[in-house]
């Protein structure tokens, strides 16, 4: 029995999802409860923050291609003029890949966010879209450097589209710090603290290569978190030292079994 529980999602599903996000059972509990049913209205905007390392873009990622939830996800380095914004996310709703084939064009022009709208709308209305669809933008802080009404606009989306869509925003700032000055609509705030000390020992541990015993990658992830925690916490970083130090300890380790079957 999965510990997440919702009647609109299959029981293998949620299984699947909380195996891939350990240690993240009260965050992905509350993005559930908020999301509803499939076909129900949701919440126009959820601002999620935390500092880096802490899971958002990775939880969000799962849930959502998971549980098969249309969406568009945009990372806002990559995208950094409100075109490109704009015509990747009408990319995603309309499932259009730029190819040799299209010459690499997106599906639609768009230069400004009266267009964006229109041309979302005339998308929802082509697909007859009946469920919730999610525009997750990553390295929301960024929007703060393009135009001023960007991000009011991206707030009331679902009220200037009057459709089901949800916008999230995955930042490392706190909405205190990210609020416009000119006022704006107040999204639904989702805090990811940082992982402590025995979930990354949780984490890191579960990821042991087949070859060697759980025990013994749990005893090197102890010894690792004993040297590093104070220092850092970014799962990501940690990740890495756990690669590059792990060959090091490979070389004992498989050096003690060779000797140990020759004493046998």
């Amino acid at each position: 029995m999965s510990s997440l529980a919702h009647t609109a999602y299959p029981e293998e599903k949620l299984q699947e999802v909380a195996k891939l996000t350990l240690c993240r059972e009260s965050q992905v509990s509350t993005l559930l409860s908020i999301f509803g049913e499939r076909q129900h209205l949701s919440f126009p905007s959820i601002f999620i923050y935390g500092h880096t390392g802490t899971g958002k873009t990775y939880i969000l990622q799962t849930v959502l291609s998971t549980l098969e939830l249309p969406c568009a996800f945009i990372n806002c380095v990559e995208c950094f003029t409100p075109r490109l914004l704009f015509e990747q996310i009408l990319n995603h709703l309309h499932h259009h890949h730029p190819a040799p084939e299209n010459e690499f064009s997106s599906k639609e022009r768009c230069d400004t966010f009266n267009d964006f709208v229109r041309l979302y709308n005339r998308g929802m209305s082509e697909l007859s879209l009946q469920e919730t669809f999610y525009i997750v933008l990553d390295k929301a802080e960024l929007l703060r450097e393009m135009d001023a009404n960007l991000l009011p606009g991206f707030l009331r989306l679902q009220e200037l589209t009057e459709s089901n869509v949800t916008v999230i925003f995955l930042t490392e700032i706190v909405w205190e710090t990210f609020r416009p000055n000119t006022g704006c609509f107040e999204p639904l705030t989702l805090y990811f603290p940082d992982y402590s000390k025995v979930e990354l020992q949780k984490i890191l541990s579960s990821e042991f290569p087949v070859k060697y015993s759980a025990e013994f990658y749990a005893s090197y992830i102890n010894i690792l978190l004993g040297v590093f925690y104070t220092v850092c916490r970014d799962i990501k970083e940690l990740r890495h030292l756990v690669r590059v130090y792990f060959s090091k300890i490979q070389c004992l380790y498989l050096n003690h079994i060779t000797e140990t079957s020759v004493q046998l």
